[in-house]
């Protein structure tokens, strides 16, 4: 009986492992060439207008497999008067100042879920707890850059989000 009874619940912490959490955040490498970046005239890239749409900070694990996630909604609006639209561009995060210790932003270009003339973009990590998390408070560089890898000039902003928010 205690064989049949520890065989069970090793096949239960299995079936749970197997039901990780799967959000998708619809965030994708973009591609650019290969070539070193340059930074593009002016009136060929313009900076992007940055939104901070929400920040959900990580419950626990109390109750679902995604709730020690935490997650940052961002809207990036591509400025009128380019010849480029945005789905034709990829867009840099850098972190410029403060620290946190999640990693937020992956490196390189990244294109988001496309609407009209603007981006969104969905960053995930593992946030545990509230008890656990550490503050954010960082300001953030984004840029636009082109599959050629032109580099359009900045914009910055800045993301503070408490533990529990």
């Amino acid at each position: 009986m205690l064989l049949k009874s520890i065989v069970m619940l090793g096949a239960c912490l299995a079936v749970s492992n197997a039901y990780a959490c799967k959000l998708s955040s619809g965030v994708s490498p973009f591609p650019v060439s290969s070539t070193a970046a340059v930074e593009s005239a002016p009136e060929e890239l313009k900076p992007p207008e940055v939104r901070v749409i929400s920040v959900t900070r990580g419950v626990g694990t109390r109750h679902a497999s995604c709730d020690d996630t935490g997650l940052l909604t961002l809207q990036v609006e591509w400025p009128r008067g380019t010849d480029y639209k945005v789905r034709d561009l990829g867009f840099q995060f850098r972190v410029v100042s403060g620290e946190t210790a999640y990693a937020l932003f992956p490196e390189g270009a990244l294109a988001g879920k496309v609407e009209g003339r603007q981006a969104e973009f969905l960053f995930m990590w593992q946030d545990g707890p509230p008890a656990e998390q550490q503050p954010i408070r960082l300001e953030v560089e984004v840029r636009a850059v082109t599959q050629d890898h032109r580099l359009g000039p900045p914009t910055r902003f800045v993301l503070d989000a408490a533990p529990g928010q």
